[in-house]
């Protein structure tokens, strides 16, 4: 089959393409230098991006939490089967697909990359034999650490070099890729049936702030040098006004960063960009959100799309 990809932004670093517009001609499943339009599907990809394939940056799809929604949604198994065919194996989709049908669905909508970006240090050895088990598509997990009592107490002590050698030591055990930051402090305030309100509120018997959890871990990623930013899910996801947290959390670790490589990666931000101060006025704070990212190198960020 021939195949022209006409007129889209065509990213691809392993040839130096950066964002041109330009046509991608494929003969037999082989890309080649140029096609006759008149024996070829040419697709209009104007305005759109065109890259050797998609990185899903956050999906959870292995580990404890998605064993735990299995669980809890054993009708899934039976509304959506994909049985085996000559070369695939059979398993079930639906809200938490298993793990073939998660590599093959990956694969089907052109993704080559997928991370999954909450692993419990201590299931890391269940969470890499589900990726193992998850076929086709580049995997990679990010360990839990921004309540991981250890970083806490090296922390709050001032300890940033201890800390870096003990996260490299994590990352070693757990083969992780890069540190994953969730509700920083809230999870262990959690514990004690309260969660953090802000940057500044103190974490219960450590005294630590998240401020100071997502500041001292940016700090220890640049130590140790690992591919990806601190990947933070913010505080108080999903509540009105949390914009406002989300671009504290952003502006917080700015002065860290003394290059053009972003230090800090925003996940799911469409969770964490709203306005209003009640249930009852909730509006979208995308706008702001977007302004400040615009304005600044040292962030990036995913929307949260669920696919």
């Amino acid at each position: 089959m021939n195949l022209i990809i006409k007129n889209g932004f065509v990213y691809d670093p392993l040839n130096g393409i950066d964002g041109e517009i330009m046509d991608i001609c494929v003969r037999n499943g082989r890309i080649v230098e140029g096609l006759n339009e008149h024996d070829a599907h040419v697709i209009d990809a104007s305005g759109m991006t065109v890259m050797p394939g998609g990185v899903d940056i956050h999906t959870h799809i292995a580990g404890s939490e998605v064993n735990s929604g299995r669980l809890l949604r054993p009708e899934d198994h039976v509304y959506d089967v994909e049985p085996r065919k000559t070369i695939t194996r059979s398993g079930v989709g639906r809200s938490v697909p298993s793990t073939f049908v998660t590599g093959y669905r990956y694969a089907r909508m052109g993704y080559t990359m997928i991370c999954n970006p909450s692993m419990p240090p201590l299931e890391a050895r269940h969470t890499h034999e589900e990726l193992e088990d998850t076929p086709i598509v580049d995997k990679a997990t990010f360990p839990l650490l921004g309540d991981w009592w250890f970083v806490l107490e090296h922390l709050r002590n001032g300890l940033i070099k201890e800390c870096a050698e003990h996260v490299a030591w994590m990352f070693n055990a757990t083969k992780g890729y890069a540190i994953k930051i969730v509700n920083p402090g809230g999870l262990e305030t959690w514990g004690f049936g309260r969660n953090v309100k802000d940057l500044d509120d103190p974490v219960p018997n450590f005294g630590i702030t998240p401020r100071e959890i997502i500041r001292g871990l940016c700090l220890v990623n640049q130590i140790i040098n690992l591919p990806h930013s601190i990947h933070v899910h913010t505080n108080r996801l999903g509540q009105p006004g949390n914009y406002i947290t989300t671009i504290e959390t952003m502006d917080c670790v700015k002065d860290l960063a003394k290059t053009e490589r972003p230090v800090i990666h925003i996940t799911h931000c469409q969770f964490s960009a709203f306005k209003g101060d009640s249930w009852q006025n909730m509006r979208s704070g995308a706008e702001e959100i977007a302004k400040y990212v615009n304005h600044h190198k040292h962030v990036t960020l995913d929307m949260g799309q669920v696919v």
